[in-house]
């Protein structure tokens, strides 16, 4: 279960087209349980930055880096090494409503911005059933500013969207490591489990 939470987590902050887009920022606000706070700066479809539940994930396509404020550690991953593995990893909106079929159900106007609806049945993660979704997309940001989907029971649905959307060119540095994070092998590791997982070890 908590590797689907993650995956809904990576879809609803990454949902974006191939083409080039505006620049911008915003508030990203995930409801799963509970609200869950987070924040996206956007260049482009290959370079973005998500910050979410102590965690900032900076994707420079083909890499990914996912960094833990509290263990100021980070990891490194290659997107084509990850495709295999998980198919929520580098979805592009485009390559998402092709391959699940999802239909345009008509236009809503979200935070000032025109979006085209679309409806649909997609895969979250390759073994479990597709789950049902509908998306806000703006072409003019070409990004998904809202999101719901409908989760097997007892999670229900869970939604996303962005508030405080501002368009404007997004700096250099916050795609880049901050000082003081140090580079490790795996998440448990950076996330500051590695010791614990010796101490639960065999006695």
């Amino acid at each position: 279960m908590k590797k689907i939470f993650f995956s809904i987590l990576v879809l609803f902050f990454t949902i974006a087209s191939t083409t080039v887009a505006a620049e911008f920022s915003a508030d990203e606000i995930a409801m799963m349980g509970g609200n869950i706070g987070g924040k996206i700066y956007y260049k482009n479809s290959s370079i973005h930055r998500n910050e979410s539940m102590g965690m900032i994930r900076i994707i420079k396509l083909p890499l990914i880096y996912q960094l833990f404020t509290n263990t100021k550690k980070y990891t490194v991953s290659n997107i084509n090494d990850l495709a295999n593995k998980n198919p929520m990893d580098n979805v592009s909106f485009d390559d998402m409503i092709k391959k699940n079929n999802m239909k345009k159900m008509g236009t809503a106007t979200i935070q000032r911005f025109k979006c085209d609806i679309y409806e649909g049945n997609i895969k979250v993660n390759k073994n479990q059933p597709p789950m049902h979704m509908k998306i806000w997309y703006s072409k003019k940001l070409e990004y998904a500013i809202k999101t719901s989907m409908t989760l097997p029971a007892p999670m229900g649905t869970v939604s996303s969207h962005l508030e405080n959307i501002k368009i404007g060119r997004q700096l250099d540095n916050l795609f880049k490591i901050p000082p003081g994070y140090s580079k490790v092998k795996s998440i448990e590791e950076a996330m500051g489990m590695g010791n614990m997982q010796m101490r639960m070890g065999p006695k």
